[in-house]
């Protein structure tokens, strides 16, 4: 029963220690901001056979900086770098085969991929459209990220103050020479979901 109230008790200090995010956009420091990659996911999904099923990969390696501009949300600044050979489906063959596709990933002569935003457009007090550059096997396309505003809040437990996102897009992996297996039902449009939490520097 001792150790039960203890555990308890525990809880209840991890609880009363976790930040409640204020929404508003203007109420977030502004400055230099990384990602907490303890506290991130980039997701692809796919059409599959011909649209079977929603194929789901996920990478396990990128990074990204933030500079954030509270006033005036569409002067911020968003760069990411995904290292193309850290796809992962749950399959490692079938990773490495998706990383070393000379029409598809082609990892080793396209290490990583790039995106570089150029314009943020605020489409909602918590919402805004970031098109940038992505660059993928060596070319690069606009593409454009709905991005939500979770929120901003001092987390004691990490030390930082944290913004949180959301982000959806997607492309066409054939409009970068990635269109191996198109032949055999596997889609075109690569569907991007993006969880994120950035730790003020």
């Amino acid at each position: 029963m001792r150790a039960l109230l203890i555990s308890f008790g525990l809880f209840l200090l991890l609880a009363a220690c976790v930040p409640t995010p204020d929404v508003r956009p203007a109420a977030a420091p502004k400055g230099a901001y990384t990602l907490d990659k303890n506290h991130a996911s980039l997701i692809l999904r796919l059409s599959h056979s011909g649209g079977l099923s929603m194929f789901t990969a996920r990478f396990d390696d990128f990074d990204a900086s933030l500079d954030f501009d509270p006033d005036t949300p569409e002067n911020s600044q968003l760069s990411v770098v995904i290292e193309a050979a850290s796809i992962n489906t749950g399959m490692a063959d079938f990773d490495h085969k998706l990383a070393g596709t000379r029409n598809l990933l082609d990892a080793k002569a396209y290490p990583q991929i790039l995106f570089t935003s150029s314009t943020i457009t605020r489409t909602g007090p918590q919402d805004g459209a970031v098109t940038g550059i992505l660059t993928l096997r060596g070319v690069s396309q606009p593409i454009t990220l709905n991005v939500h505003f979770n929120g901003g809040a001092r987390d004691p437990l990490r030390g930082a103050q944290v913004l949180g996102f959301s982000a959806d897009g997607h492309f066409s992996r054939s409009a970068f020479g990635a269109n191996a297996w198109s032949a055999f039902g596997v889609g075109d449009e690569i569907i991007v979901h993006i969880e994120a939490e950035f730790l003020k520097t």
